[in-house]
């Protein structure tokens, strides 16, 4: 009671009688007033009190006064309220070292001070000190009064949700309350406990299911969707396993959603992607407790999955989860369930095919949608020979339709014939029955009295039992069918390789019921065929044809049979072809094996066209460059030795235009001038025209080698769009390089221009005498003739390469740099080739180096292909198990 008044600075009136409580300071005077009388009297106490009435009265000067005075027990308080009243007044800094200095062994005072540090350090935004006093004060006391609630809307408030987690269920099993069950909930379902391992709830777990298990089944639910979709849902499964063994579940609760939980994930577990090995050590002990917390017909799922795990991985499970399972089956003799858990069923192998590369044609998964779909009758014409049974379709229809292809067939009745193809493209129209492979389906809707029933279709496919054939082997329907024909050609030189193909009947068809066609011819005598069926087959019915006519009683018996015979229920047809399928799938093993070499074969084949195409490509770009960059220079060179030959020519002309009468001072700028003349005229008269013309027929040469380099780039694309089957590649040189050649070429060609050329201004000593012996004896007429002379002469004998020079450095500049540049530009044309085969070659690499570690996996780990196919089979067994026990299946 003494530290409530503390706490809420109320000592005061424990020392102050009830009449002058109101107004205290006067009492509180009269008493220090009285007791200063004695000099040995403690005044501390009456201090502490009129400290507390000045901060009451935000006087926390003269508070601050009374507190420093106190010196008896009260002083660790005093020092509190001091620091109180600094941070009132905002003095973070008095205050924060006001709190730290004080020392005190009341738990009370330590947390009252360590919620006083928290705010002062809030204030500041000091997030680790008041990380640090929320610690210090839970540990002192998680009792204390809103002590964590503060510290919950801290951590929330900075969105720290791993303290956050720790705190609520720290205190959930500390106080088994409620309150922290739900708030420990809700983090779960916002996702905020992922962070921490699963076993790190074990115990929160069992105190909450211990206290209320309404509650347990909400946190458990929460936490068990937050780790459903990561890597730590195993681990979460184990811990609840833990739990669950050690709770008796009330069963007036509804777990259903835990229910629903364990269902998904049983489903997850078998849905192939986890091996046995991981499974034997976990899913015995979550079926264990899935059954234990379900009643009425949600136990059934579980207790038949109990059962057929027991069954196919014995040892595992306690003999008194099995009773418990088996005895559920009694207690609900008639329980439903939906349809949709078998087709989950067969979705699931069906993506677990696809995920791994077992190869399931078109044809068998269209057969099994079919199968899947039907609510009649369905018939199966089978045997050996496919040709064979074509034919008898043929009589059975009274059409020739089928001319010995070997393509599966699929009747069903319908007004107006159609004949559909089922392959890799779907569901084709069939225009030219020539066009079908062995691997297609066809799909035939005829109208015909054999079809005795509304709903009634025949399948006429080849039974082969050769795993190692190159197709791989053909689907079994014979457990999906209501009847099965089987047909025989019993002609002598026939009849000991269809004796072959019965023994491999017989070895998975023995007990079933078959009726066996035989067809020969009328002088054969049949009782050493009949006699070894019957030896091979227990429900042998034979029924021997010896002209196309008797086929009239194979109508017959097929109508005389879909009247006596019952038609197979539909869970009855959906767990046989779920079998069928698994059965196919178990024979893919080795075709999937010859698959991958298969692609391996073709990769490497695929790589090594692709590299000899690279060197190719290589060669030729080669090749391209050196014959077009030769051609090029020779152009080029050809021109420059032009220049150099013609010019001296028509400069040494000039010489012929000097006159006698000329003005000799300044005759060397009017020779200059007109040798200029002359160049411009040569340029555009002679070496444009020349350059144009060389030029040009070089672009066409060019041209010329780029459909050379494409003519090769379409021969390889043909070549490895054969190999693929498809339009995969298409090479493509960059013409755009050429017609770029053009403009540039055009654009270097049409503005040669050439500015004045100093050429008789130049220091030459002859020209510079001349100059000279011009502007000192021009005046002189006499002179004129000296001085033509030696113009002319020098004209005459000088060979002008400076001027040839200058004009090849100017005029073949660019020209220059093009020829450089040939070798990058002859390599961006085949650049998008060169990507496009590098691509190709990597993509091929990356298929084989699959197939190799497939393969290599397949031949270490043969678990990762028969464990999931095991895993199928127990769901299987365990909705054959409902049949078995009269649950019934609704759609």
């Amino acid at each position: 009671m003494v530290e409530e008044h503390m706490i809420h600075k109320t000592f005061f009136k424990t020392i102050v009688d009830e009449e002058n409580q109101q107004s205290p300071v006067k009492s509180l005077g009269q008493q220090f007033y009285d007791i200063q009388m004695d000099e040995t009297a403690d005044l501390s106490s009456v201090r502490f009190a009129q400290g507390e009435v000045y901060y009451h009265h935000k006087d926390m000067e003269s508070a601050v006064y009374k507190w420093e005075l106190v010196k008896n027990e009260l002083q660790p308080w005093a020092r509190k309220n001091i620091g109180d009243a600094y941070y009132e007044m905002g003095w973070l800094r008095e205050a924060e070292s006001t709190y730290t200095s004080i020392q005190s062994e009341s738990p009370v005072l330590s947390v009252e001070i360590s919620l006083q540090l928290l705010q002062v350090y809030a204030d500041k935004n000091n997030k680790d000190k008041v990380h640090q006093y929320i610690k210090k004060a839970l540990a002192i006391d998680p009792n204390y009064p809103n002590v964590t609630d503060i510290a919950r809307s801290f951590y929330e408030d900075e969105q720290d949700w791993y303290k956050a987690v720790e705190l609520a269920v720290r205190e959930s099993v500390r106080t088994a309350s409620p309150k922290w069950f739900s708030i420990l909930t809700d983090y779960a379902e916002r996702g905020y406990t992922t962070s921490f391992a699963p076993e790190y709830f074990e115990n929160v777990l069992l105190t909450v299911a211990q206290t209320e298990q309404r509650a347990l089944s909400k946190l458990a639910s929460a936490l068990w969707e937050s780790y459903y979709p990561t890597p730590a849902n195993m681990a979460w499964v184990k811990t609840l396993n833990a739990v669950t063994s050690k709770l008796t579940f009330s069963k007036d609760v509804h777990w259903h959603s835990l229910n629903r939980l364990y269902y998904k994930n049983y489903l997850e577990f078998m849905s192939g992607s986890y091996l046995l090995n991981e499974l034997k050590p976990l899913l015995p002990e979550m079926l264990n407790g899935w059954i234990k917390l379900t009643k009425g017909s949600d136990s059934v799922y579980p207790a038949a999955a109990i059962l057929a795990w027991d069954e196919s991985v014995s040892g595992t499970l306690s003999q008194e989860t099995a009773a418990t399972a088996e005895s559920t089956f009694s207690d609900n003799a008639t329980q439903t369930i939906s349809m949709e858990n078998m087709t989950a069923l067969l979705e699931t192998i069906l993506q677990w095919a696809d995920d791994n590369d077992v190869v399931v044609e078109p044809k068998i998964k269209w057969l099994v949608s079919q199968l899947w779909a039907s609510q009649g009758r369905n018939i199966l014409i089978t045997g050996g020979s496919q040709s064979h049974n074509t034919t008898m379709l043929n009589h059975l229809l009274g059409e020739e339709l089928f001319k010995g292809e070997t393509a599966t067939v699929y009747v069903k009745h319908g007004e107006k014939p159609a004949l559909n193809a089922v392959n890799m493209d779907g569901l084709t129209q069939v225009e030219d029955m020539n066009e079908l492979t062995a691997n297609d389906l066809i799909e035939l809707t005829w109208p015909s009295s054999l079809f005795t029933e509304e709903d009634t279709s025949i399948i006429v496919a080849k039974y082969s039992a050769d795993p190692t054939a190159s197709a791989g082997p053909d689907f079994d329907f014979v457990a999906t069918a209501d009847d099965v024909f089987y047909l025989i050609d019993a002609t002598v030189e026939r009849m000991e390789k269809e004796y072959e193909r019965l023994l491999a009947f017989a070895e998975k068809h023995r007990d079933d019921d078959i009726h066996f066609v035989i067809t020969s011819t009328p002088d054969r005598d049949l009782n050493d065929v009949t006699s070894r069926i019957n030896e091979l087959f227990n429900k042998a019915h034979i029924l021997p044809i010896f002209s196309s006519k008797d086929t009239r009683q194979l109508v017959d018996a097929i109508k005389e049979t879909g009247k006596n015979g019952e038609v197979s229920s539909n869970t009855t047809t959906y767990l046989s072809v779920l079998q069928s399928l698994l059965s196919h799938l178990l024979d893919r093993r080795e075709t999937k094996e010859n698959t991958y070499k298969q692609t391996i074969k073709f990769n490497e084949k695929l790589i090594e066209q692709i590299e000899a195409y690279q060197t190719g490509v290589t060669e030729r770009e080669t090749e391209k460059y050196e014959e077009l960059a030769e051609a090029y220079h020779d152009i080029k060179e050809e021109m420059k030795s032009k220049v150099w030959e013609d010019v001296p020519v028509f400069l040494k002309e000039t010489a012929n235009e000097i006159d006698e009468e000329a003005d000799f001072k300044n005759l060397h700028n009017e020779l200059n001038d007109k040798m200029n003349h002359k160049i411009q005229t040569y340029l555009t008269e002679q070496l444009i025209p020349d350059m144009q013309t060389a030029f040009n027929d070089w672009l066409v040469d060019a041209k010329d080698s780029m459909n050379d380099l494409q003519a090769y780039l379409d021969h390889a694309s043909t070549t490895l769009n054969n190999m693929y089957g498809e339009t995969n590649v298409s090479l493509q040189t960059d013409f755009q390089v050429v017609t770029d050649w053009k403009r540039d070429l055009n654009r270097m060609v049409n503005r040669v221009d050439l500015q004045e050329i100093n050429i008789m201004n130049r220091l030459k000593p002859t020209q510079f005498l001349l100059k000279s012996a011009g502007k000192l004896l021009g005046n002189f007429q006499q002179n004129n003739h000296m001085l033509y002379n030696q113009y002319q002469k020098y004209i005459e004998n000088d060979n002008f390469e400076d001027a040839a020079t200058s004009i090849i450095k100017h005029v073949f500049f660019e020209f220059d740099l093009f020829e450089k540049n040939l070798k990058a530009d002859i390599s961006l044309c085949v650049e998008a080739a060169s990507s496009d085969l590098e691509e190709h070659k990597v993509d091929a690499g990356a298929q084989v180096k699959k197939a190799q570690d497939n393969l290599t996996l397949m031949k270490d780990h043969p678990a990762s292909f028969y464990d999931p196919l095991k895993i199928f089979e127990i769901r299987l067994h365990q909705y054959q198990l409902m049949s078995e026990k009269n649950v019934q299946f609704n759609h």
